[in-house]
């Protein structure tokens, strides 16, 4: 009986213990996905305009990079602005993409991913607010 009880207990603490690393990669933060938002200017006057966006981030294959494919909706229809290469550190859950001229930064939480693009001089040049998209 001893041996049965000691048994359970081993089974028991190895499935716990197989469980445990995929509860916590399943909840794990990821900026992986499509999201859907706005991106507003906040220099004005400014060539910039106030956009609704479309992001689409995927892992690079080979590395801890990730790409990010940018548009715009001109006209109910997607339009390209162009694909960002980008590092994501778990530990803060921030994503960093920098570009000639500036550097755009997010933070994911949940299903939010906002963000800023700031110009070299560290002027706030856009405010980023986009929702997972599926």
């Amino acid at each position: 009986m001893k041996l049965r009880s000691s048994l359970i207990a081993f089974v028991a603490v190895v499935v716990l213990a197989h469980r445990a690393p995929a509860q916590a990669s399943a909840g794990a933060v990821t900026p992986v996905g499509t999201w859907r938002g706005t991106s507003l200017c906040l220099v004005k006057p400014s060539p910039c305009h106030d956009e609704v966006v479309v992001y689409r981030i995927t892992p690079v294959k080979g590395s801890d990079s990730l790409s990010m494919d940018a548009r715009k909706i001109v006209n109910g229809k997607e339009e390209e602005m162009g694909v960002l290469s980008c590092a994501f550190a778990t530990q803060g859950a921030s994503l960093s993409c920098p570009m000639r001229n500036g550097m755009w930064r997010f933070t994911v939480s949940r299903d939010s991913l906002v963000g800023e693009l700031r110009t070299p001089d560290g002027t706030r040049f856009r405010d980023v607010r986009t929702a997972r998209s599926s």
